[in-house]
């Protein structure tokens, strides 16, 4: 067996635990190795028999990271394949619920919810009963909530370079208290995931929009709570072939320069 044959069977050895013991089907688009079979190889070989079976990440993290990054691009053909793929790998409901909940902050609110309603359909479709815990208290005073969100920004993120003077307009000020509340407050701190899931789920949607300046900030992040630099590589290599080359490579560079200069 050549190299490349090793590596093409231990893509499908990635998908049969993708179809939990199984290959239940061709993929999300089975039409397109119609007329591109080459892809379907170099797939199998590139994504599913190397990328995936690196040690660096979990399947269960790599599977995050997949998730994240087709919720913000809506990528809802390939998102509902990997809804079921997150269940069979490991991932729990209330898990892949709190990663879509976590990702709305990056993709927006239309692309949270449309990941929502494909959940559904895949729990409903499985014989999953899925209760949503609910966490977030209406009673619960605004400046407590900001402390709270405040004080678990610290903790992540340490302490991080100024990147500009304060807010110049009242306006920006207001989405600071706002972002402060429900960004840190009520969502960060949500049960559910924990906070190097979330750092994974953060960094990668940043990296797969192009965000450079929110990106470096979560970099430092992840450092700060004990990610290793290839770790955080790592992360950025796994999103290659569902967010672009361009757009790792981008990630890689700005680590590169966070792991040299702070």
């Amino acid at each position: 067996m050549s190299e490349l044959d090793a590596r093409y069977e231990r893509g499908q050895e990635t998908r049969r635990m993708f179809g939990g013991g199984a290959i239940t089907s061709a993929g999300s688009a089975p039409r397109a190795w119609e007329v591109a079979p080459d892809l379907e190889r170099i797939l199998g070989e590139a994504l599913f028999g190397t990328i995936w079976r690196r040690e660096a990440l979990s399947p269960v993290q790599r599977e995050m990271i997949t998730l994240s990054t087709l919720i913000v691009l809506a990528r809802e053909p390939q998102l509902r394949r990997h809804l079921g793929n997150a269940l069979n790998i490991g991932l729990t409901p209330e898990q892949i619920v709190e990663l879509i909940i976590h990702d709305t902050w990056y993709g927006g609110a239309p692309a949270g919810l449309n990941a929502l309603t494909l959940c559904k359909d895949v729990f409903e479709e499985r014989g999953i009963e899925f209760i949503p815990p609910r966490v977030h208290n209406p009673n619960e005073d605004p400046d407590t909530l900001f402390e709270r969100g405040n004080q678990f920004r610290m903790q992540y993120m340490g302490i991080q370079p100024a990147a500009r003077p304060a807010p110049p307009t009242q306006a920006e000020r207001d989405f600071g208290r706002i972002t402060g509340e429900y960004y840190w407050g009520a969502t960060w701190t949500r049960p559910g995931l924990d906070l190097p899931s979330r750092c994974i789920c953060t960094m990668t949607c940043l990296a797969t929009l192009g965000r450079e300046g929110p990106l470096r900030s979560h970099i430092r992040g992840a450092l700060n709570i004990g990610f290793t630099q290839d770790q955080v590589i790592e992360v950025f290599m796994h999103m290659t072939l569902y967010g672009g080359i361009p757009f790792a490579r981008g990630a890689m560079d700005i680590a590169n320069d966070v792991f040299v200069n702070g």
